[in-house]
């Protein structure tokens, strides 16, 4: 499986039906933080960040395999 970079989580989860504002509620990350990194203005998040969108994303594809 090929490891996607933060800005493709957020990518990945939009093209799954969430919006910015529902990943900021399921995360806690800020939507200006996640605004940075979908926009390429901040291309090294903190590692906790990514941990974060990662446990999302896992969980959102999980439920689309089920």
């Amino acid at each position: 499986m090929k490891t996607l970079t933060p800005q493709e989580i957020i990518v990945a989860l939009n093209g799954l039906g969430l919006t910015q504002t529902d990943i900021k509620d399921r995360t806690g990350i800020s939507q200006a933080s996640l605004s940075r990194i979908y926009s390429g203005k901040n291309c090294d998040p903190r590692l906790s960040v990514v941990r974060l969108l990662e446990d999302l994303y896992l969980e959102v594809t999980e439920k689309c395999k089920a």
